[in-house]
């Protein structure tokens, strides 16, 4: 299914992960989230975390190896890859330009997170439409 098609996310008790992950860390970390995608819900259960290869505080760089390493695992666990986590050391929690253009390669479900916020989103007609995020 085409995360455009989604309409929520659930991320249970890694609601609470996503939230530390914004505040502990001065650059933008980034992890692969891996769960399945059920009608129009993708429900997260695990995060992989990757190397921001950038390590930047506006700007991340996933470590493709890492990437291909979450994909494997997911595979071996019956999961797949459901979308991209990753932080902004500044709010809002909303995609920026550099987002969009990932969007466009990776066409999943996004969550941001910020100190103050954690949101989804998913690519919609060039640009990206906010989901509820679910616990």
């Amino acid at each position: 299914m085409k995360a455009s098609k989604l309409d929520r996310v659930r991320v249970g008790p890694l609601a609470t992960v996503l939230k530390m992950y914004a505040v502990a860390s001065e650059v933008e970390r980034v992890a692969i989230m891996l769960g399945v995608i059920e009608g129009s819900e993708a429900r997260v259960y695990s995060l992989y975390e990757v190397e921001n290869l950038k390590g930047s505080p506006v700007k991340f760089e996933a470590d493709p190896w890492q990437v291909v390493q979450a994909s494997k695992t997911a595979e071996k666990y019956g999961l797949e890859i459901v979308g991209v986590f990753h932080t902004h050391t500044s709010c809002p929690a909303s995609p920026s330009p550099k987002d969009l253009e990932g969007m466009k390669a990776w066409p999943y479900v996004w969550i941001i997170a910020c100190k103050d916020e954690v949101r989804a989103w998913v690519p919609s007609e060039g640009s990206a439409r906010e989901i509820p995020l679910e616990e």
